[in-house]
């Protein structure tokens, strides 16, 4: 139990109760507490964290949103009095008619845990298995159990469960309190516990009982003189009796009061009982248990997770120690870590929890995050739809569980030097998947001889139409599916770098061909070393490479392939060209796809023929924009010349040697300038 945070049990049912701070005084609190609904222990580790999340999400808006603690307690006391002296006004009227005190009582009774339940779950409240435990702890039978549902179903049809949206503005008014909707709803729940704490308050009126007398006869004994004050102070045991708010002040002010013929109405049992009830409890009363001092003791920092990390993250990126994604990636990582542990102070954080987050990862959905609805959807909800996937698509790969426990190092690590630091670190790398044997084979990786398969496809040879890319004809189309594998291949850049190319980044003016890679308007790079120059490849220009970048230039366009421009401007160029790719993949080599080979395969390719080939390595790297480690190599050198590259890059085998150079031809979108559609959500079967 000590590992859920904020949770206990009540019976065998497991509770969540918090006090959230609504302000900087010693008892602006307010009390949280709701079933858990479970009485599985595994279930409340679930569901706890997300609660607990959730109450802070709510914070900014009790802050802001709510009444202040002190004028809720105003109203509070304010609806008790006032609906008490209700009662005794009728329980005077009745006594002279000789009313039955004990069918009265549990009138009262069933009536004050209707209106006690109204304020806690709203009219459509429940007397469900938790709120029947609560009831019989205050000493309710079964028969008035069910008493107190015959009296919530009249009281709700009959609309006597609710207070007049009149009424409550009236009551607003009277506090000086804006009739905003969030208090109209506040100030009826109080209105509601205020009239459910005065019915219950039975033996006041019904067993003859008026502490409030001797709290008045004292007080105006006291007044006479200081002297007579002093030999009729109030006895302890008089005082001890002050159970009940003082006599209802002389204001005008609206009135609770349902009919009173509703309460006539109400069916209730007429065996009376005694009821213990708790007087009205107000901040001041608040005892904090050892955990709630603990957390006072550990004031929550004014920053959370996230925002420490998106501002960090924001300032590498200025100073460019990281690039954009990498931000997206961490915010995303720590986004997801709050969720698990259902708060987001750095303060509270301990080993344990990320121990606990990583065997998470492993219990997820592998397309996790694909749907926005997996952004707010509770990860019991997440968890819970695991549970009915194969077990292939269960679980994230030890690479990207490695990947995200690399990230929560960072995390951690950005904490730390913001002046936030865990509660407890040991760090990650004992959280890492260890990988046994030889790695080089991890992803998969393309042959010559299966190059030679996908460059022989109609694509490339002839097709019947654009439409039908891939049956044999006469018709060739150069867009992206035509030449983003070649340019793979042949150069060994990344899927951003070739889709989101511009047009001025195809340079002839140096003393060979070649593209430039940078960031553009279009896409970012992965790394600082990204950014390069790489010589253009002499088999794509035989191909007619430059005479496409010609007839682009010439139709108006900026980008090298426009057509893969999506609807969206969130969304990669690269992700539009995918489908094309796995059309071609699928259709040269159907097994492609289950033995890891990918469109990144192509550049591994590249650079393992260069390797074979006796290639240095930091002329590999500076073509490929990898990072040379090394002094010599790296800091001081400049990157190879182009003549060293293409001479690098002629050592690559040949498998399009077989393609004919056809005339250029855009495709239809591209002639006509025509934007990509956006995409449509597909329809349920």
């Amino acid at each position: 139990m000590a590992t859920i945070q904020h949770v206990y049990k009540r019976g065998s049912v497991y509770w969540w109760r918090r006090r959230l701070p609504l302000g900087t005084g010693v008892h602006a609190w307010v009390r949280l507490e709701i079933s858990l609904h479970t009485k599985e222990l595994e279930r409340a580790r679930v569901v706890a964290p997300e609660v607990t999340l959730a109450s802070h999400r709510l914070l900014p808006s009790l802050r802001h949103k709510m009444i202040s603690p002190e004028d809720a307690k105003k109203i509070l006391i304010q609806a008790a009095k006032q609906h008490s002296f209700h009662l005794d006004a009728m329980m005077a009227a009745g006594s002279r008619a000789g009313v039955d005190a004990a069918s009265k009582r549990s009138t009262e009774i069933g009536t004050g845990w209707a209106f006690r339940l109204f304020a806690a779950q709203g009219i459509n409240a429940g007397g469900g298995p938790d709120e029947e435990r609560e009831m019989r702890a205050a000493g309710l039978d079964d028969e008035m159990i069910q008493g107190v549902r015959e009296t919530m179903a009249f009281l709700g049809t009959n609309g006597f469960g609710q207070i007049s949206r009149r009424q409550l503005e009236a009551i607003l008014k009277d506090h000086n309190i804006a009739p905003a909707e969030a208090h109209i709803l506040q100030a009826e729940q109080l209105c509601l516990r205020g009239m459910s704490a005065a019915l219950l308050n039975t033996e006041r009126r019904w067993s003859g009982v008026r502490p409030d007398d001797i709290v008045l006869l004292n007080a105006a004994l006291s007044s006479d003189t200081a002297a007579t004050a002093a030999s009729h102070t109030t006895p302890p045991q008089a005082i001890s009796q002050q159970t009940s708010p003082v006599p209802f002040a002389n204001r005008t002010a609206p009135s609770f009061s349902q009919p009173g013929t509703a309460l006539e109405k109400v069916s209730a049992p007429v065996r009376a009982i005694a009821v213990a009830v708790p007087p009205v409890e107000t901040e001041d009363e608040f005892d904090l248990d050892d955990e709630d001092e603990a957390e006072l003791e550990l004031q929550d920092s004014d920053k959370g997770l996230v925002e420490i990390v998106q501002l960090a993250a924001e300032e590498r990126v200025a100073t460019k120690e990281w690039r954009h994604n990498m931000v997206k990636q961490h915010v995303s990582i720590a986004k997801l870590f709050v969720r698990f542990v259902g708060h987001d102070q750095p303060a509270r954080l301990r080993q344990r929890n990320i121990s606990e987050f990583r065997s998470m990862l492993f219990k997820l959905p592998k397309n996790h995050g694909k749907s926005p609805n997996d952004h707010i959807m509770p990860l019991s909800g997440l968890l819970a739809r695991a549970t009915t996937l194969p077990p292939e698509e269960v679980g994230l790969s030890p690479a990207t569980i490695n990947r995200y426990m690399t990230q929560m190092g960072n995390i951690v690590d950005i904490c730390k030097h913001a002046g936030f630091p865990f509660g407890n670190f040991e760090g990650v790398s004992g959280l890492r998947t260890k990988r046994k044997g030889d790695v080089r084979g991890e992803r998969g990786r393309f042959s010559t001889e299966e190059l030679q398969t996908i460059f022989s496809l109609p694509v490339w040879e002839g097709s019947t139409s654009f439409d039908e890319r891939f049956a044999g004809g006469q018709e060739i189309f150069h867009d992206a599916a035509y030449w983003v594998p070649l340019l793979a291949i042949y150069i060994g850049a990344r899927r951003e770098e070739m889709c989101g190319l511009l047009l001025d980044e195809v340079e002839t003016h140096f003393e060979l061909p070649c593209i430039r890679i940078e960031e553009n308007s279009v896409r970012k790079l992965k790394n600082a070393q990204s950014k390069r120059r790489v010589p253009i490849h002499p088999e794509l220009l035989r191909l007619g490479f430059l005479e496409y970048v010609d007839a682009l230039r010439n139709l108006g366009h900026v980008l090298l392939f426009p057509e893969l421009k999506a609807a969206s401007p969130t969304t990669p160029m690269g992700d539009v060209f995918d489908g094309s790719w796995q059309k071609i993949r699928s259709t040269a080599l159907p097994k492609a796809k289950d033995d890891g080979k990918v469109l990144h395969s192509l550049r591994h390719w590249c650079n393992n023929e260069m390797k074979q080939a006796g290639i240095r390595e930091e002329y590999r790297k500076d073509i490929l924009g990898h990072t040379n480690e090394g002094v010599n190599e790296g800091r001081y050198t400049d990157p190879a010349r182009l003549r060293v590259m293409a001479d690098a890059l002629s050592t690559l085998p040949m498998p399009t040697a077989h393609l004919k150079a056809h005339p250029i031809r855009p495709i239809e979108s591209v002639l006509t300038h025509s934007s990509r559609p956006a995409r449509t959500k597909k329809s349920a079967a």
